[in-house]
């Protein structure tokens, strides 16, 4: 099985490669992905699997499901992958460059689909040796973080009960032929922050008769640069980034309102509600001893995907036996960024790994980085890997 799996693999990787580079030449942003939900669709039906149902308020996410004819536990294995572009405008100079200004897959989504697109191919064709069923999620609005709710609230996750979900990233830190693991957090919790610092106008030459809002919010945003390093333990993580203020009256005047836009990430639900009470209190008291008036809001936005060990494991059992997979890595921390992919891992155990995309010798680019790119050869590598989890899982006794 493992050398037939490989074999179709290489054949039908050029065709797979196409397809990324097809997605990618036409990004669309979240909640607008027509033209790749399209296609993703299209090449589900020449698949032949049994359900496909548009998903969201655009309905540009896609569920299809593919039951196998084999014998087996009878399982349900999910594996799931986003496919919306960012805002920004490519300069990767890839001859399949975005054909859309301002538009680009800088995060690697475009091979994710074509990934998935591939893996429910091989799967389709591996169906007489399962039983049980493979859903395929094809997430839209990752980017915008609201098409994983969608997907919750349209209950991809039952009917029939999804025992564990899959899916990949790829991450332009490692080279092509490395997989990353963790096993534990791989992404963080994010919530929004805004802040509101009130004081009373007065002349830049008679400080005396207002109340600086400018020095309260500045003091504000270093006073919580603190809470990281020295109300946390070493071994925990969490920040407050502030990227957007916005305020003041003009050179010669002071006191007038000063918004802070920023966020909190965190791992741990006790350092969520830790940082909430601690954000509160530092930006009140702030604002108090320099008698400016402050308000705090704070908005929950992502949870942290927390992976299962089992599952991860999983993982690398099926690397060892792939031949193209040169080592995987055990990733030293976590990304801070939001992924809601916690919300399908809320549902059901299971695994999200990195795909080493970085050309050997090639340079880093990050994602979201105007010359991020993924090496073609890690397309099939993706594949193999989801394709040889998904079976094992499947007919895992």
């Amino acid at each position: 099985m493992k050398e037939l799996l490989a074999k179709r693999v290489r054949e039908i990787a050029p065709e797979v490669v196409e397809w990324r580079r097809r997605i990618h030449r036409n990004p669309e942003l979240s909640f607008q992905e027509f033209e790749t939900s399209a296609l993703i669709e299209e090449k589900l039906r020449s698949f032949g699997v049994d359900t496909i149902r548009r998903i969201g308020s655009s309905g540009t996410g896609i569920c299809a499901e593919l039951y196998g004819t084999g014998s087996g536990p009878g399982r349900c294995v999910g594996i799931r992958a986003d496919i919306d572009a960012l805002p920004i405008q490519e300069q990767s100079g890839v001859p399949y460059a975005s054909t859309k200004d301002g538009i680009f897959h800088g995060c690697g989504h475009d091979s994710h689909a074509a990934i998935l697109l591939g893996t429910a191919r091989l799967l389709s064709e591996f169906r007489h040796t399962f039983s049980g069923c493979v859903k395929f999620f094809f997430q839209h609005a990752e980017e915008e973080l609201g098409g994983g709710k969608e997907f919750m609230e349209a209950g991809v996750m039952e009917n029939p009960h999804v025992d564990g979900v899959m899916a990949l990233h790829a991450l332009p830190d490692i080279y092509v032929g490395e997989i990353g693991v963790r096993d534990d957090f791989m992404t963080a919790g994010v919530d929004l922050l805004k802040i509101v610092v009130e004081g009373k106008q007065a002349h830049g030459g008679y400080p005396h008769y207002g109340v600086d809002t400018i020095l309260a919010a500045s003091t504000i945003v270093t006073a919580l640069q603190s809470l990281g390093s020295r109300e946390l333990a070493p071994t925990d993580c969490a920040f407050v980034t502030f990227g957007r203020i916005e305020g003041g009256i003009s050179n010669s005047y002071i006191g007038g309102p000063v918004r802070l836009e920023g966020c909190i990430r965190y791992l741990r639900k006790t350092t969520q509600e830790l940082f909430h009470r601690r954000v509160r209190e530092i930006a009140t008291s702030v604002g108090e001893g320099l008698r400016a008036k402050v308000s705090v809001e704070i908005t929950p936005e992502m949870i942290p995907t927390c992976v299962d060990r089992k599952w991860v494991n999983r993982i690398r059992k099926v690397c060892a036996d792939i031949d193209s997979v040169e080592r995987v890595i055990d990733l030293p921390s976590p990304a801070m960024g939001g992924e809601d992919y916690a919300y399908f891992l809320e549902k059901a155990p299971g695994a999200l790994f990195r795909l080493g995309v970085r050309t050997k010798g090639g340079p880093h680019c990050p994602t979201h980085s105007i010359n991020f790119y993924v090496d073609d050869e890690a397309i099939p590598i993706g594949m193999e890997i989801m394709a040889a989890a998904a079976l094992d899982a499947l007919r895992e006794e």
